[in-house]
């Protein structure tokens, strides 16, 4: 689209809208001045100090537009230097509790806040959330500071009022306005379930608040997309819901405690729709259950379909672990599944959600199962095996744990990490499938199967074994 077409449809627009008798105007607030003089007090700038490695730095897509450096440009190379950024916060208390993101203070040795009347205090990190992207500081102070608090998030519709405050490039107590542009964006995180809006926010934006003209907190700024660096109108905030109670965690438990299904999913495609009867493209596939988990003891399967969670329809595989995050910890939450070509709703006690280095020790210790007519043992694929044998999230199988040295598979190339895809034309889903066909392969007097291991870049192997059945 070149300029003159581009100026021509702003025209078309603006005509059409000044025509159009139907269209209710709504005007803009006549000034923010009394609002940004009432709530410019609660924000600080923040100032830090880390040690980081060099390295080239690649082109941007998606900035965390926080960090702006004020020493020397990056080199490459695997040198170390000290870096001073800066960063966005908010007051949440008289006694000094402050907001910010976790990328502004990730890391660093020194933290300096500095409030609107000039006066600059050391903070302390008292914890953080790296899944949300949230930290909570404190400073030490004899008098009480003006504060903010949060607002209902839920309540900002698209197309409401909104003021950003903060400190872009160095520039503190910067004043935007823009309006709610769209909810629910989703970007790189677990959890992510921003509010876009159109203030103007650049980098050292990066923890300060978003505002309703109520003067509430609806939400933490925390991202832009941009091609330049700059802002383009393309700017998010955590909501202020989200955001208040992972705050409210750090600042009574110094740690963050999630509610835990414990299953592992993919995206459900049209294909896998139309193959399992599914009316629409929609909900997230059970991969795979961690043992003893509170999905797996409530009755969840490899190969349900999870459509509903607490009633909320699962629109997508990204929308279920914030769906489950949000949900409380022991709470009794239903599930609506896909089985067999026909819903099943499950009840599910949800558990608390393990720490990575748990959750991976759970996991890496899986049952195994003999399958001694094959002379192997086998488990499922976990999380740790995919990372380690770069499987992605999509091949479903089993894979060899140990194999006996005599097994007829040796001699035909087949050793430990690999994995079996199906056997007798059916997939394998999990080892309870092997045993069921081998079962009946048996039953009907026979003593050969058909298998299909995975051969690496999407390509298979086809095995025919000859069952020991001694």
């Amino acid at each position: 689209m070149n300029f003159t077409k581009f100026k021509f449809i702003l025209i078309f627009v603006s005509f059409f809208i000044l025509g159009s008798g139907s269209v209710k105007a709504f005007d803009a607030p006549e000034t923010f001045s009394d609002l940004a003089e009432k709530l410019s007090p609660s924000v600080v700038n923040i100032a830090t100090t880390s040690v980081v490695k060099q390295r080239q730095q690649a082109a941007p897509s998606f900035e965390d537009f926080f960090n702006f450096p004020f020493n020397a440009p990056r080199q490459s190379g695997p040198t170390e230097k000290t870096v001073n950024a800066l960063g966005s916060g908010f007051v949440i208390s008289a006694d000094g509790y402050i907001v910010t993101n976790n990328h502004v203070v990730e890391n660093t040795t020194d933290i300096q806040v500095t409030f609107t009347d000039g006066v600059t205090m050391e903070a302390e990190l008292l914890a953080s959330d790296k899944e949300t992207d949230l930290a909570l500081l404190k400073v030490s102070t004899d008098k009480p500071l003006s504060f903010v608090e949060f607002g209902d998030s839920d309540t900002a519709k698209v197309g409401n009022w909104v003021m950003a405050i903060g400190n872009p490039f160095g520039l503190g107590g910067t004043v935007t306005a823009g309006i709610v542009s769209a909810r629910g964006r989703m970007l790189a995180g677990r959890y992510d379930n921003y509010i876009q809006t159109d203030a103007s926010i650049n980098r050292g934006n990066s923890g300060g608040p978003l505002f309703d003209l109520d003067g509430n907190v609806i939400g933490v700024n925390s991202a832009i997309i941009s091609p330049s660096g700059g802002s383009i109108g393309l700017g998010f905030a955590i909501p202020s819901n989200l955001a208040n109670n992972i705050i409210s965690q750090l600042m009574t438990n110094g740690e963050i405690k999630r509610a835990w299904l414990g299953v592992r999913i993919q995206e459900v495609t049209d294909e896998i729709a139309k193959s399992v009867g599914l009316n629409k493209t929609y909900g997230a596939l059970v991969q795979g259950l961690t043992a003893e988990s509170p999905a797996a003891i409530a009755g969840v399967k490899e190969g349900d379909i999870i459509v509903e969670f607490n009633n909320k329809e699962v629109e997508s595989q990204k929308i279920l672990p914030r769906l489950v995050a949000e949900a409380e910890i022991a709470e009794v939450a239903s599930v609506k599944v896909w089985r067999e070509e026909k819903f099943i709703e499950l009840s599910v006690t949800l558990g608390i959600q393990p720490s990575a280095e748990v959750l991976a020790n759970i996991e890496s210790n899986v049952s195994t199962i003999s399958i001694k007519e094959l002379g192997i043992r086998v488990k499922g694929i976990t999380q740790d095996d995919r990372s380690r044998l770069e499987l992605g999230n999509n091949l479903s199988g089993v894979i060899i744990s140990d194999i006996d040295p005599d097994s007829f598979l040796v001699r035909q190339g087949i050793a430990v990490d690999d994995i079996i895809l199906e056997i007798q034309g059916k997939k394998v889903q999990n080892s309870s499938d092997l045993l069921t066909v081998i079962d009946d392969v048996i039953a009907q007097g026979k003593e050969n199967v058909l298998l299909v291991f995975y051969a690496g870049q999407n390509a298979k192997k086809y095995i025919g074994a000859k069952l020991s059945v001694k």
